[in-house]
């Protein structure tokens, strides 16, 4: 039985850690349908003209960070990843809407943590969904009643 495909959009400025991405997904096999985005104006388009399940971004963008995005991005579930952060970075990035914050690391271990931190973040919207849609019903039996 054929994996269901992961929309996937990764968000990185730096080539190397584009590549090492496409890389392990191509290695392990993953089930992702995705995009690789340079910058926050290419990220932009690709929301414009896609359809994605999750997002994969570097915290800092060039001139910017993920954090300029998030609003671009809307309900979307998003993993943010960087080399340079810090735990007030990582908070800063929950408290606006990240889903979860993994740090890079020189060989790129942090790779294989990835398809677990993706499902989970995955799993927990489907969750999300499910009780927004069961609190509408609740509260559309109650009208119906009152």
């Amino acid at each position: 039985m054929e994996r269901e495909q992961i929309r996937v959009l990764m968000i990185d400025d730096d080539l190397i850690d584009r590549m090492a991405f496409e890389r392990y997904v191509k290695s392990q096999g993953l089930p992702y349908d995705y995009a690789l985005a340079e910058s926050p104006d290419t990220a932009r388009d690709l929301l414009k003209s896609r359809t994605f399940d999750v997002v994969i971004s570097d915290y800092l963008l060039g001139s910017c960070t993920c954090l300029e995005l998030f609003d671009d991005i809307g309900s979307l579930p998003i993993i943010v990843v960087t080399g340079t952060g810090d735990e007030q970075i990582a908070v800063t990035a929950m408290k606006r809407g990240a889903r979860d914050y993994l740090i890079k690391d020189p060989l790129g271990s942090y790779l294989t943590m990835l398809p677990l931190t993706v499902e989970n973040a995955l799993a927990r919207k489907r969750a999300e969904d499910e009780l927004k849609a069961y609190r509408e019903h609740l509260e559309e039996l109650v009208r119906q009643r009152t």
